[in-house]
């Protein structure tokens, strides 16, 4: 009888949650939806946020496609920007910049990344400056300066096969002097492969390949877009 009892029990308990749980609204599935993006001017049809669906990487989008000439730079260094003391206070992604460096190296830029509406016929190109050419090996020194879309055809370069567009950057400035001018920006997407923000991490073996948790360059302080630049004798 007693066993009777809690059989009966159990089902009516089994019953009542049915109930409960079937009374409860069902969610509707949300939908993520991008942020429109009304900043900058598009670019071949590639807003100057790219694809990005959050506001910061939006704004950061937004800087890395400025399409305006650095009128009026102000002279610095690369020993100034790679400086763990200047990250946060001396630079802002509204300052203009002119630096000299000696190119160490002319990398490709990101495939499909997200300002270039991950597109692969959008691509930028990645030059890696130093203080001395005694630095040239050394990633931890590395200050990145890039050449956007808008600007590598303003440049005279032909983006149509970008593996001989990079080569055509390589071959005009590797192992040169040179000063760029352009748009200071703060990479916060490298800050965990930056020597300045992430000191601890080892540094990245230079073979070419892409590698993670380590360091492949000194700050995520870039001169990013480059609006001109010339070969010069030295600093």
């Amino acid at each position: 009888m007693k066993t009777l009892r809690r059989l009966l029990l159990l089902v009516l308990v089994v019953f009542c949650s049915l109930l409960v749980v079937q009374a409860r609204p069902k969610r509707k599935a949300s939908k993520r939806k991008p942020l429109s993006c009304s900043q900058g001017t598009s670019y071949r049809s590639c807003p100057a946020c790219g694809t990005a669906t959050n506001k910061k990487q939006q704004t950061l989008n937004v800087q890395k496609n400025r399409g305006t000439a650095a009128t009026n730079p102000q002279k610095i260094t690369v020993q100034e920007i790679r400086d763990p003391a200047n990250n946060t206070g001396k630079f802002t992604p509204s300052k203009q910049v002119s630096v000299t460096g000696y190119v160490a190296g002319v990398d490709p830029g990101g495939l499909k990344e997200t300002c270039n509406c991950k597109r692969a016929d959008l691509r930028d190109v990645h030059i890696n400056i130093v203080a001395d050419p005694s630095e040239a090996n050394d990633q931890t020194k590395y200050v990145v300066v890039e050449f956007t879309p808008r600007w590598e055809k303003r440049f005279s370069f032909d983006d149509s096969n970008y593996d001989a567009m990079r080569q055509a950057v390589e071959d005009k400035i590797k192992g040169k002097w040179v000063k760029f001018s352009g748009w200071m920006l703060f990479d916060y997407i490298h800050a965990n492969a930056s020597q300045s923000t992430s000191p601890n991490n080892p540094v990245c073996p230079k073979d070419g390949k892409l590698h993670t948790g380590c360091n492949w360059r000194a700050t995520p302080w870039e001169v990013h877009p480059v609006t001109a630049y010339t070969v010069v004798a030295g600093p």
